[in-house]
């Protein structure tokens, strides 16, 4: 909680055993956004379909990734980042990376960094 919110608001919820409202850990960047609970299932369906659309493979080597370097250097990470793509593209059955490079590169139909690939 400390890396996210600071050490002092850390030690203060700590020592004061206070509360927070989901608004307020959205505004100290402990949760990505506050809905009403009206919301909620519409929201969490919504997030959960957008990434159930990504394939899964390069999903877990990106957040690997993305956990594993905040702490190396940048030759150690991208000697990492290197390695985990080229175990991505032998555990991926969608070849999901000759996929996108096809539909960018052959039939233009995506724009990389914009869309993913279409599964």
């Amino acid at each position: 909680m400390a890396d996210t919110v600071g050490h002092r608001k850390a030690l203060e919820y700590i020592m004061t055993g206070d509360t927070f409202t989901g608004a307020q850990a959205a505004e100290f960047g402990l949760v990505n956004k506050a809905v009403p609970l009206d919301r909620l299932r519409e929201e969490t369906k919504t997030l959960a379909l957008k990434l159930a659309s990504k394939n899964p493979v390069i999903l877990r080597a990106a957040k690997h990734g993305f956990k594993r370097c905040r702490e190396l250097t940048w030759e150690q990470s991208e000697d990492y980042l290197y390695a985990k793509l080229d175990q991505a593209m032998h555990r991926d059955p969608e070849h999901g990376r000759e996929q996108g490079l096809k539909q960018f590169l052959d039939e233009k139909s995506i724009k990389p960094g914009l869309q993913s690939y279409k599964r």
